[in-house]
């Protein structure tokens, strides 16, 4: 059963990534690829990479673990494993991923069919599947970083998909840079925690930091470490997570992340990219549960960025942004309930926002083309389960409100009611912006809108059966949020408060702070080291002196050495070669008698060093 367990896993996150390098290799070699067999076989690896993780689930019962894996790196007795590691957790999340990623991929049939370049799009969007899957499924801290990285690495090749447009290559390249922040948090974290494990732990094999067994590491390493080094190693963990999450103060990228094709920022902003953070949180428990500091950040964090990025949401006039503000607000969310210790409605939240949002990005109409009145029907309903008043936002939202105090409701209602202002608000703007129309919809592009909705249906018919819905808040204060906004839409007494608008609308000027602020710093920062480069190293005559010596040298080197090599070598070739051109008279005989000269050349050298050997020992 374990066996076929683990190749059945195996093909699952090895699907993905044989596509990317059928497409791409078919690419480079200039050999046709059918449009319709990279899009079947696309749409066969989510497939079968969402049923295979839903039975996986059905077998792994909370608390079940399974995991294989296989030294990859050994340097001493420093060895560093790669493998996969299953459990409920891992499971939900690649579910959610493969389901939603399947949708749009199909919508994307449709919405990509005039863009010239599919075949990369294709190819990319594989290999970001099979970037996720492999992360969800690392069995250490190390193979998920490499899994970060990469899918960092695709997002950001996904967001600047056109990479000949100004803008979009901006955005992508601003996306790269704020990342690097937080795979910069993350590895430091890493590196520190596993030289702790290698000097103190008992066994050696716990400095890979494994998952299994995070429970004994997190105890040895607060154990032997002092309270600031654990802490700090903690918040870099966080700030990671909380960098991939988009919440504050890093949640500006995400606006950035718009730029790209909506069915990428569809992917991006459900059930992937920022998910990642969500994940590693929940992953680290054992490390944040040992303060109870650490737990108020992370509730202090989620709540800030709930509220904040609802408040920009409301501000905003392109859809993009009001659904990308919504994001990090969502994310905060889920932040704020593992904060509270309350997991399950974490992943709950995630689950619901994934299906949620992935259909409101898909019923957006294209630029100024109008609505149709299915586009506006599935993005009505969207917004009711985004707030929660129907479907998983209801449920979802429920099980976070069943645990919480009289005042963490009333924080909870204020942004339930953004919720339902800003969407509300964001209906009624591309209503009357784009009009609607009694248009067919695209086929493909309707299946896959019923396919999110039935997902969303059938994902709230199974959260019902273990969700107690013990508060009618949301519904309270998620219907006033949207009936506020229809009232003041119809009467149009939308009033933009002079100072909040501003702050709101701008992001609270976060992203202006880095781009100018943080910007001006490394110039100053920069030409600080070009004067003590250029007025200290240079006038300093030993220094002077010894580099153009070394510059000197290696010219030398290059040109009296490695040159003459690289022409002693190429000589050589031509001789052999023009010597091999005389060899080939096209007699048979000839060929026999080269032949066995060679083989007997061979097996009289191999006698004579096999017999030295024997000799010698």
């Amino acid at each position: 059963m374990a066996e076929m367990i683990s190749d059945i896993l195996y093909l699952t996150l090895l699907l993905p990534l044989w596509i990317f390098l059928i497409v791409m290799l078919g690419r480079f070699f200039s050999v046709y690829v059918n449009k319709k067999i990279i899009h079947g076989i696309s749409l066969f690896s989510s497939a079968f990479g969402a049923v295979s993780c839903l039975g996986l689930y059905k077998i792994f019962t909370l608390g079940t673990v399974y995991e294989t894996s296989f030294p990859i790196i050994k340097i001493n007795d420093f060895v560093i494993s790669c493998g996969i590691y299953i459990d409920r957790i891992s499971v939900i999340f690649a579910t959610v991923l493969f389901a939603v990623s399947f949708f749009i991929q199909l919508f994307s049939i449709s919405h990509m069919k005039d863009e010239k370049k599919q075949y990369r799009f294709w190819a990319l969007i594989n290999l970001f599947n099979f970037s996720l899957a492999g992360l969800f499924f690392s069995p250490n801290l190390y193979q998920t970083y490499v899994f970060w990285e990469i899918a960092g690495i695709i997002s950001y090749l996904l967001i600047g998909f056109e990479y000949y447009i100004n803008q979009k290559s901006k955005a992508s390249a601003k996306v790269f840079i704020m990342n690097r922040i937080g795979d910069t948090a993350m590895i430091g974290a890493i590196i520190i925690c596993s030289y702790i494990m290698y000097e103190y732990a008992p066994a050696k094999s716990l400095t890979t930091l494994d998952f299994y067994d995070l429970n004994i590491i997190s105890t040895l390493f607060s154990a032997y470490t002092s309270t600031a080094l654990f802490i700090t190693v903690c918040l870099l963990f966080l700030i990671g997570a909380s960098v991939k999450s988009a919440q504050i103060p890093f949640y500006t990228w995400l606006q950035d992340a718009m730029e790209a094709k909506l069915p990428v920022s569809a992917l991006l902003h459900s059930a992937t990219l920022v998910a990642i953070g969500v994940y590693i949180i929940i992953r680290l428990m054992p490390f944040f549960t040992f303060s109870d500091i650490l737990l108020k950040i992370l509730v202090v964090i989620g709540l800030l960025t709930a509220i904040i990025c609802s408040l920009c949401a409301c501000a905003q006039d392109n859809p993009k942004k009001v659904l990308a503000y919504s994001t990090s607000a969502q994310i905060g969310l889920m932040f704020y309930s593992i904060g509270l210790l309350n997991i399950k409605a974490a992943i709950c939240l995630f689950c619901a926002h994934a299906v949620t949002k992935s259909l409101l990005f898909i019923t957006l109409p294209r630029n100024n083309e109008k609505w149709n009145y299915w586009n506006a029907f599935a993005f009505a309903i969207g917004s009711l389960s985004l707030t929660g008043l129907i479907l998983t936002g209801t449920l979802s939202k429920g099980l976070l409100t069943s645990t919480l105090s009289t005042k963490s409701l009333i924080i909870l209602s204020i942004i339930v009611l953004l919720t339902g202002f800003y969407i509300t608000r964001l209906g009624l703007m591309l209503w009357y912006k784009n009009g609607i129309t009694k248009d067919k919809p695209d086929k493909i592009e309707f299946i896959a809108q019923i396919g999110l909705l039935t997902l969303n249906i059938a994902l709230s018919l199974y959260m019902w059966k273990f969700t107690k819905h013990s508060s009618g808040i949301t519904y309270l204060t998620g219907g006033f949020g949207c009936l506020l906004a229809y009232i003041l839409y119809l009467k149009h007494a939308f009033y933009k408060i002079p100072v909040i608008y501003t702050l709101c609308y701008n992001g609270f000027y976060l992203d202006d702070f880095y781009t100018k602020f943080v910007r001006k710093i490394y110039n100053t920062f920069s030409c600080l080291l070009a004067k003590f480069d250029s007025d200290v190293l240079d006038n300093y005559s030993i220094i002077k002196s010894s580099t153009i010596y070394c510059v000197k040298l290696v010219h030398n080197i290059e040109e009296n050495v490695m040159n003459r090599i690289v022409s002693l070598v190429a000589k050589f070739v031509k001789d052999i070669s023009e010597i091999d051109l005389r060899g080939q008279t096209g007699n048979i005989q000839q060929y026999n008698l080269y032949a066995f000269i060679m083989i007997t050349l061979i097996t009289t050298c191999l006698l004579i060093v096999y017999t030295a050997i024997t000799t010698y020992f």
